[in-house]
């Protein structure tokens, strides 16, 4: 019987097409599908809690994969994913969870952070991080402002993460909806 595991994973997207896997092989779902199966020998499916963009980052995404055969014990999980995943892909922990969990819907929320830059230099080490407005972007609407509990067309949050890497125009990015639970602007 297949045991499924959770995983928590971290990554630096920049040089990855998003998490959902593609044809050419290069996301971060192909990655921890392909480390899995050099560990077991047969394919294995990942599902994670959703989907992130080209160029996006995670510090702690959810993942399950279902894996049969003699269990490791998740710390050598760990080590054996993280030995064969780019040093950009991190699996941080892991542990074997009921077969009624799953990744995105046994989600209770996600965390957002966006990072506007309002210095007049952008340090390099914020460079693809960070998002530096020009003058005409200080009349933007303040994350502050959305209503908590109010659902919201995620649309109104691509304004604040054009970045270098994304090159679709505000008005031909998808929307779905989501509910604003808490903000915080900090200086």
């Amino acid at each position: 019987m297949a045991r499924r595991l959770k995983l928590i994973v971290a990554y630096d997207g920049s040089q990855f097409a998003g998490w959902q896997s593609q044809s050419h092989g290069n996301t971060i779902q192909d990655h921890l599908e392909r480390a899995f199966g050099r560990i077991t020998g047969t394919p294995a499916r990942v599902h994670g809690a959703g989907r992130t963009d080209a160029g996006v980052r995670a510090l702690a995404q959810c993942a399950h994969v279902d894996l049969s055969g003699k269990p490791l014990p998740p710390a050598r999980w760990v080590e054996a994913l993280n030995a064969l995943l780019p040093p950009a892909i991190r699996v941080l922990r892991c542990g074997y969870v009921s077969n009624n969990f799953h990744a995105r819907l046994s989600a209770k929320g996600k965390i957002y952070r966006y990072r506007i830059w309002s210095g007049p230099v952008l340090p390099p080490f914020e460079y693809r991080r960070a998002w530096q407005p020009n003058i005409s972007s200080a009349l933007m609407i303040s994350p502050a402002s959305l209503p908590i509990g109010a659902k919201q067309k995620t649309a109104r949050f691509a304004q604040f993460i054009p970045c270098a890497f994304d090159k679709k125009p505000l008005a031909s990015r998808s929307t779905s909806m989501a509910t604003a639970s808490s903000t915080r602007w900090s200086d």
